[in-house]
């Protein structure tokens, strides 16, 4: 006994559903569908049917047995009148915005963190918001400590992946400096596109707007 999907279309070549057919003793037996008057079964794909006007697809698929193929066989005052009645969704421009907005702050993150900074010990420091944001901590720890007159504070910073080590005070001011200005061009980047996606006015404009931060890398 096999089991088997199938198109069933009217006698005049219209799609009307997608059935299960089990073989049974050499018979095709439809499960769970009455076949109608004239109606016929066929072993092809499935067309793809249009939900609403926005939408690809077919209104009224009709099987075209000359070329195999399935067409459409609504007339155009019927597809007009279908798109009236299943209008494409309303677009919550605000949502969509700041769905791509998410993403070019994801796609700066990810950026960084793949692009960490050289710098001129020779050694590799990450660049990333969170590593920014610790550095600051540290030298603000630091400078606390120097305030509150604690001899000989340590001011420490690592290379990326590896442990901490004490760095000169000018050092680390040095260091912070070059990531600030490492990391500017993209932060610029990234505003000049947050800009573009609040200034979208359609979601086909947002569409438009391209994230790629490896063109700040090639100018820079």
């Amino acid at each position: 006994m096999s089991r088997r999907q199938c198109c069933v279309i009217s006698k005049d070549g219209f799609y009307k559903t997608l059935v299960l057919v089990i073989q049974k003793n050499g018979v095709d037996v439809v499960e769970y569908y009455k076949m109608g008057d004239g109606d016929i079964l066929l072993d092809v794909v499935p067309p793809e049917l249009r939900i609403n006007a926005s939408t690809t697809g077919f209104v009224r698929a009709r099987w075209n047995e000359a070329t195999k193929t399935w067409v459409e066989g609504a007339t155009a005052e019927e597809l007009a009148a279908w798109e009236v009645e299943h209008p494409a969704p309303a677009v919550d421009l605000d949502a969509l915005r700041a769905a791509k907005q998410e993403q070019n702050k994801q796609a700066l993150a990810d950026w960084l963190a793949a692009h960490p900074l050289t710098w001129t010990d020779g050694n590799i420091y990450g660049v990333t918001e969170q590593d920014q944001n610790e550095m600051n901590l540290n030298f603000a720890q630091y400078q606390l400590a120097v305030m509150s007159g604690e001899e000989n504070p340590i001011l420490e910073w690592h290379t990326q992946k590896k442990r901490c080590h004490t760095f000169k005070r000018e050092e680390f001011i040095a260091l912070a400096r070059a990531i600030t200005t490492y990391v500017y061009p993209y932060r610029q980047y990234q505003e000049a596109v947050k800009e573009a996606i609040y200034m979208a006015q359609t979601k086909e404009e947002l569409d438009a707007i391209q994230i790629d931060y490896g063109s700040v890398s090639a100018a820079a």
